[in-house]
């Protein structure tokens, strides 16, 4: 009976040991899991934002504001965040608090205003779909890849994605332009492929990377519209 009592002691310290241990390996898992700049959570925001108003022509993004709670450390790299787990979230004992805001800035008094992203493909919509656009199987799959991200509420991704996909039909149209008259067409093209490449090539898009892409899609439709007068 001791022999029995004595196992029973060890095994029930065993599952202890083993109980803690698998405690430290979730908080473990937690921590790596959720710690976040608090830097990249603002550029997430950002960029959330941007993804918002490019989808909708009639909305502008002025201001966001957040305040983020959960346990903050300061590194080399700036201050980061570990957010409670779900299972803890009704312990706020010992949780640090930070508020920011992101303002949008308006432009310089003699620079244009941002394109909006959605207006900026709706124009391309309508360049390509007009009769007198002289290559109309590249122009529809251009209008076709529109129709296609308007449809849906994209992600900044998704409208990377779109992008891309457009930059390479309106390079191959622009290509099939001879002479002087396609002259600015290619260049603009060229510009968007570059662009383009240099995006997807990042774990994900920025709000500025968004804005840069507007700006220069909304250069090629000007450079095409050129060739249908």
């Amino acid at each position: 009976m001791a022999t029995e009592l004595q196992r029973l002691r060890q095994r029930i310290a065993a599952l202890e040991t083993e109980k803690l241990e698998l405690h430290k390996q979730r908080e473990e898992l937690a921590r790596v899991k959720a710690e976040i700049s608090l830097a990249d959570l603002a550029r997430s925001f950002a960029t959330a934002a941007t993804a918002g108003e490019a989808a909708a022509p009639d909305r502008a993004v002025r201001s966001l504001a957040a305040t983020v709670q959960g346990h903050f450390t300061v590194g080399p790299d700036g201050v980061g965040i570990r957010f409670q787990p779900p299972e803890l979230g009704d312990r706020t004992a010992g949780l640090g608090r930070a508020s920011f805001e992101l303002a949008k800035l308006p432009p310089p008094a003699a620079a244009a205003a941002p394109s909006n992203l959605t207006a900026v493909l709706q124009e391309k919509q309508a360049l390509y779909s007009d009769e007198r656009w002289r290559r109309k199987a590249e122009g529809a799959r251009v209008v076709s890849e529109v129709v296609r991200v308007l449809g849906v509420t994209p992600t900044a991704g998704e409208l990377v994605a779109a992008a891309a996909s457009i930059a390479a039909h309106e390079r191959r149209m622009a290509l099939s332009f001879r002479g002087g008259e396609g002259q600015p067409y290619r260049t603009a093209t060229r510009s968007l492929v570059w662009l383009v490449n240099a995006v997807v090539t990042k774990p994900e898009a920025s709000a500025s990377d968004l804005l840069a892409l507007s700006a220069t899609l909304a250069a090629t439709t000007a450079a095409a519209r050129e060739l249908v007068r």
